[in-house]
């Protein structure tokens, strides 16, 4: 499977897992109530690979794209899933909305004047609004503070 084509689908151990492999730009469903029998048939109805912190064997017994995270802390989790998959940490990056999984798309700034606070309004020139869940994103310090620490995580000097 190539690398820009991969999907997940995360069991409920894993979340903040979800939502980072989701800001990266990979495609990760994640629910916390889903059960091991629907991850399975999610896993194999749509070509999508299971991470668990679960036993795979025992949790996905025959399912071949399923995958055991061993560490209990997230950005361990997160180094764990970019070596074992090989996976582009930049091309993705801000595509995809870390709260629903939806694509992001840019926005006209009139169009979010009654969707963000005033201040932020004023601040910023950009906006970005998630296709599915309407969420509004913006470039704002919190990205730079994002940007060190994935890269302090994965090892990449920080831009």
């Amino acid at each position: 499977m190539n690398q820009s084509e991969i999907r997940f689908v995360v069991d409920r151990m894993l979340g903040r897992l979800a939502r980072t492999l989701r800001l990266l730009g990979y495609d990760t469903l994640y629910a916390p109530d889903m059960t091991t029998a629907q991850l399975h048939e999610i896993a194999r109805g749509s070509d999508r690979v299971v991470l668990t912190r679960g036993n795979v064997e025992k949790r996905f017994p025959g399912l071949k794209n399923a995958v055991s995270i061993r560490s209990e802390h997230a950005p361990e989790q997160l180094r764990e899933v970019v070596e074992c998959f090989k996976l582009d940490t930049r091309r993705g990056l801000w595509t995809r909305c870390t709260l629903c999984n939806g694509i992001i798309e840019k926005v006209e700034k009139a169009a979010v004047v009654t969707l963000v606070e005033p201040r932020v309004f004023e601040i910023y020139d950009e906006f970005y609004r998630c296709a599915h869940c309407g969420h509004i994103y913006w470039q704002g310090s919190h990205v730079e503070r994002i940007l060190r620490n994935l890269a302090s995580v994965l090892g990449e000097p920080s831009e």
